[in-house]
């Protein structure tokens, strides 16, 4: 750490998570729902040609919440979009560079709402997920470039549903973003299961059957479709509104329900 330029440095890390629709071969097939990941490969060091999450430092004048508003709208050009933070990243060797502190947070957004081209920098990535008892897989792929890294789950308490994660791979991605993506997929699966947090991925009017598939992704399992129903059935509202998808009958549109509590 000879050639530190600061002593003490404050970051934010930003988790972009989107959902997008992708015609199938299957013409009478439904379009088939992707999760996906914003990254940015970086052009310096340290992690110099490295893929990473969206970030940067945190002004003197900003919060490291309005920070990473401020690199959302950088990134996607939305504003008013969900975001909460994730966790305090302070450990000391975390960044070559020097003690570096930085606040992620974990934002999702419905991707039809993007208007602009990313950053020739930028790239949306599939997220793909295997667990096998402790062991998580992480796929994250674009259509040049794959990034792949297994991580372990351990439990912190038996009495609790709190876990340490540890990378059982070489570094994949810069600095400590391998963690954090893991981290914050198992934070949205927990949100997915207490709160309405994945209509925040959806557009303004869906199907039951697009909700399902979003839910599938998230939770990393199929869902009866009884039970899904029962799940939901106070979340959304029908429209007057239909829908014709692939070759199956006309689907009723759904929009979420507001002030359902």
């Amino acid at each position: 750490m000879k050639d530190l330029k600061f002593k003490m440095a404050y970051t934010t890390d930003l988790i972009i998570f989107g959902i997008d629709s992708r015609k199938t071969k299957n013409a009478r097939s439904l379009p088939e729902k992707h999760l996906s990941i914003l990254l940015v490969k970086r052009d310096k060091e340290p992690f110099n040609n490295m893929w990473c999450l969206p970030g940067g430092f945190v002004n003197l004048n900003e919060t490291s919440k309005e920070a990473s508003l401020r690199v959302l709208t950088k990134e996607t050009n939305l504003t008013n979009v969900y975001m909460q933070e994730l966790k305090v990243s302070d450990e000391i060797l975390r960044d070559p560079r020097g003690r570096v502190i930085s606040v992620s947070y974990m934002s999702l957004i419905d991707r039809t709402k993007i208007t602009e081209e990313l950053r020739k920098e930028a790239s949306w990535f599939d997220v793909k997920v295997e667990e096998k008892k402790d062991k998580i897989s992480i796929v994250l792929s674009n259509e040049i470039d794959k990034v792949k890294y297994e991580v372990l789950r351990k439990a912190i308490d038996a009495k609790s549903d709190e876990y340490e994660y540890t990378i059982c791979t070489e570094n994949s991605l810069a600095f400590d973003h391998s963690k954090l993506i893991v981290e914050s997929l198992m934070e949205l699966r927990n949100k997915v299961n207490n709160t309405d947090i994945v209509f925040n991925l959806m557009p303004e009017s869906f199907t039951i059957g697009e909700l399902k598939q979003v839910y599938e992704l998230l939770l990393n399992k199929k869902l009866i479709n009884s039970a899904f129903r029962r799940v939901i059935k106070d979340k959304v509202t029908l429209t007057n509104e239909i829908v014709k998808t692939g070759g199956h009958r006309p689907s009723i549109l759904c929009k979420y329900k507001e002030n359902n509590y």
